[in-house]
């Protein structure tokens, strides 16, 4: 099953360097149980729309935990009469290996951000996804995945941040029940590299 996600994202990540000229962002975080490597690469920019990004990554854990991840958010100033507050929405797929269960999920989901005019460089990130169990495929029933963090931009080109995560779902069960399974949650610490 993991070859199959390691293919899907290697063949992800191939085919979003040749569509795209320019990459945006490395992002690395990690704890003592898990780690998360992410690549996010802008594909829209508008100064009037906002802007959309292509993101593909994966999370392992100490337990042999796998989690691939395929995403789009479009994300854009929330108006002009909040400075510094930034709303978006997007899609994820996740793909999962985790003990002797296989899950698949199309999540919908939200984040907010708000950079406090005065101190630009710090901003506080929540966001949250969802996958019902009519998106929720294989061993799964639904999939639900919450972040908040704290990001200070360190350089021009270099964020550290501090979060909290918390990734579960809900398995379908022998007999009609259901168990659920916690495959991430705890803090970590993460860099995000923009090149």
């Amino acid at each position: 099953m993991f070859k199959r996600y390691t293919t899907l994202l290697a063949a992800s990540m191939m085919l979003m360097s040749t569509s795209m000229v320019k990459a945006d962002a490395l992002d690395l975080n990690l704890n003592n149980d898990s780690v998360q490597l992410l690549y996010i690469s802008p594909f829209m920019s508008d100064s009037d729309l906002g802007g959309a990004n292509l993101e593909v990554g994966m999370l392992y854990t100490e337990a042999d935990d796998y989690l691939g991840i395929v995403g789009l958010d479009i994300k854009g100033e929330a108006g002009s009469g909040s400075p510094g507050l930034v709303a978006g929405v997007g899609v994820r797929g996740y793909g999962m290996s985790i003990d002797t269960v296989d899950i698949g999920a199309l999540a919908i989901g939200g984040l907010l951000q708000y950079s406090p005019p005065s101190m630009n460089r710090l901003s506080i990130v929540g966001q949250v996804f969802y996958a019902p169990e009519i998106l929720t495929f294989m061993d799964g029933k639904n999939l639900q995945s919450a972040e908040l963090r704290v990001e200070y931009k360190v350089l021009t080109q270099a964020t550290v941040y501090l979060g909290y995560r918390d990734i579960e779902a809900d398995l379908d069960a022998v007999g009609g029940g259901s168990d659920s399974i916690d495959i991430d949650n705890g803090g970590y610490l993460g860099l995000r590299f923009m090149f």
